[in-house]
């Protein structure tokens, strides 16, 4: 004779199987260099999208920085992960563009938890994601960023404009110079 259970019950038990992310309080030693090769990789992708930004804006101003995120930043990172082997990404709590850099589902808690306070008070997480390794780190806004993430009625008209142009939905603008601006994510095999 087959015993059926109600389906909730089933569902709630399937539930169960799966492994939350779980945030680590203390690295493990032998997960130790993993967690380094993250934050390598989470410095090399801060350290050329800088770059390529300063490039653009010295050049044609805060609306071609507008452009390098829009059509560059992507490529950037996609060659980092690739070079480095993880993936990787940049979020926020206020997107500008959520088709490309909605968080993951495991990023959630730390961006509520890391938006409301300044970035010098926010630190980096790791989390056991099972297989592999999540690690964040915030984006603190600096004074660059505020020509195009800076409050609303003090950026340039061209930037405006070009912001509407690029993300109608836009919402990573009202920040300050110190303010969490979004988060460097990496997803690295155990």
């Amino acid at each position: 004779m087959h015993r059926w259970l109600p389906l909730a019950l089933l569902a709630s038990a399937a539930a169960g199987c799966q492994r939350e992310p779980r945030r680590l309080d203390s690295v493990p030693p032998e997960l130790q260099g993993r967690v380094d090769a993250a934050r390598a990789a989470t410095g090399e992708l801060k350290k050329a999208l800088s770059g390529r930004l300063q490039q653009a804006m010295q050049a044609g101003g805060p609306a071609a920085g507008i452009d390098v995120c829009a059509d560059e930043a992507a490529k950037l990172t996609a060659g980092v992960a690739s070079a480095r082997g993880v993936t990787l990404g940049r979020t926020s709590h206020r997107l500008r563009n959520p088709a490309a850099s909605a968080p993951r589902p495991w990023l959630r808690a730390y961006l509520d938890e890391v938006s409301s306070r300044p970035a010098a008070e926010a630190r980096p997480a790791v989390f056991d994601l099972g297989s592999s390794l999540g690690i964040a780190e915030v984006l603190p806004t600096q004074a660059l960023c505020l020509a195009c993430h800076g409050d609303p009625a003090k950026l340039s008209p061209e930037v405006s404009a070009r912001l509407r142009a690029r993300y109608p939905d836009d919402r990573a603008v009202g920040f300050a110079e110190g303010d969490v601006r979004g988060v460097v994510w990496v997803e690295i095999p155990k």
